[in-house]
């Protein structure tokens, strides 16, 4: 039995009102009586302002969102944009221009922006500065890995599963050792990340082959033709491992490793195979 991952807390999703940016929401009532009244300078104010308004509350609430996936995921970047920040800050500057209307001098308005900005840093959080830290990156990568290997694998199993069912001692055996050469030959190459991506259509390709070939020689067993599709079998299982083979060799040449390394591991995979077989 396999272990079990343990499950991820995942974010809930909230739209603007379910969340406290709904209050400020009725704070825009007030601006706009301002587009129906007054001069024309005013109604550019109340277009400025609201355009700013809602500039800022859709950072703060995409921030927001952001910020609650960071927290549920085990391993994450912070955000190169500090949405709420500047959301916080474009409040601020909202509150700066209102109340420069109804006062002289710049301070009091000034303090009154900077305390609008504080009071939205205070109220929604700030957005994460740091990289969360969970497993290594390395170990991530290497289970990520090892999850396609186990899928691999037990899609291969299936496969030699059918062929086991059929009652050839023969035909059992090399499709056994058919599995376990690719396999071999899969973890041997997966120690590189960039040579393991360069293989998902190939192996995505061997897995429809062998599918197909593994139909065909069910739907072939039972009529007269049983021994030549079980000759055809054979001849295609070699040939779909040598190819396979072929394919790993050139990925692991064309991410730069060593031709001698990539020879020593598939030789190495390959007296595996022959000692299973």
């Amino acid at each position: 039995m396999g272990k079990t991952r343990p499950s991820r807390r995942q974010p809930a999703a909230s739209g603007p009102l379910d969340s406290g940016i709904g209050i400020l929401l009725l704070a825009a009532f007030p601006l706009l009586m301002l587009l129906f009244q007054g001069s024309p300078t005013t109604v550019f104010t109340a277009v400025l302002v609201l355009g700013l308004f809602a500039t800022a509350l859709r950072l703060i609430h995409r921030g927001t969102m952001i910020a609650a996936a960071y927290d549920a995921a085990e391993s994450a970047r912070a955000p190169r944009l500090p949405r709420k920040l500047i959301g916080s800050v474009l409040l601020g500057v909202l509150v700066m221009i209102l109340a420069g209307h109804h006062f002289v001098s710049l301070p009091v308005p000034f303090a009154l922006g900077l305390c609008g900005f504080a009071l939205s840093v205070a109220a929604f959080g700030r957005d994460p500065l740091t990289d969360k830290q969970g497993a290594p990156e390395e170990e991530l990568r290497h289970l990520r890995t090892q999850e396609t290997l186990d899928r691999i694998d037990a899609a291969i199993a299936t496969a030699v599963a059918d062929v086991a069912a059929l009652g050839d001692a023969e035909l059992s055996r090399r499709a056994e050792a058919l599995q376990s050469g690719v396999m071999g030959l899969l973890h041997a190459i997966s120690q590189d990340p960039l040579a393991a991506r360069r293989l998902r259509k190939p192996v995505a390709r061997f897995l429809d082959l062998l599918g197909k070939e593994n139909a065909r020689l069910i739907a072939a067993w039972g009529g007269a033709d049983r021994l030549k599709a079980r000759r055809r079998y054979l001849a295609r299982l070699t040939a779909l491992g040598e190819a396979f083979e072929d394919r790993l060799r050139k990925a692991g040449t064309e991410q730069g490793r060593d031709a001698y390394d990539v020879e020593a591991d598939l030789l190495w995979n390959r007296m595996v195979d022959k000692q299973v077989a």
